[in-house]
């Protein structure tokens, strides 16, 4: 029985941690707008566009209109691991990213992503 505990609690750990560093929120540190604005540049300006309103060269082709990252209002609809979640795993129309960039560089587009909100 003893045993049984200790490789669920291992299980249960090594889940955890799994499912964190997936998410970027552990083992990564702050993201870097600069460094951010590289790899949007490359991956999504195309969508989002130059000013982050959702008004990219794609944009009039798709079926949903790319978030806007300057409106508040998309900055409510969840916290920083929903935020990661979506760049990695994708969502709706915004294909995933979790093959292309590592948790680090998902902070730091995030993070750069967060510039175009006007205060």
């Amino acid at each position: 029985m003893k045993r049984t505990g200790f490789v669920v609690l291992i299980g249960a750990v090594l889940g955890g941690a799994l499912i964190l560093s997936e998410w970027g929120v552990a083992f990564a540190s702050p993201g870097d707008p600069v460094r951010g604005k590289k790899i949007y540049r490359g991956l999504c300006i195309q969508c989002h566009g130059v000013k982050g309103d959702g008004n990219g060269i794609a944009a009039p082709a798709l079926m949903e209109k790319p978030a806007n990252f300057t409106d508040p209002k998309t900055w409510k609809m969840g916290d920083e691991a929903f935020f990661i979640h979506v760049i990695r795993r994708g969502r709706n129309i915004m294909p995933a990213f979790w093959d292309v960039i590592d948790p680090q560089e998902t902070r730091d587009v995030l993070s750069y992503e967060r510039t175009f909100l006007k205060k």
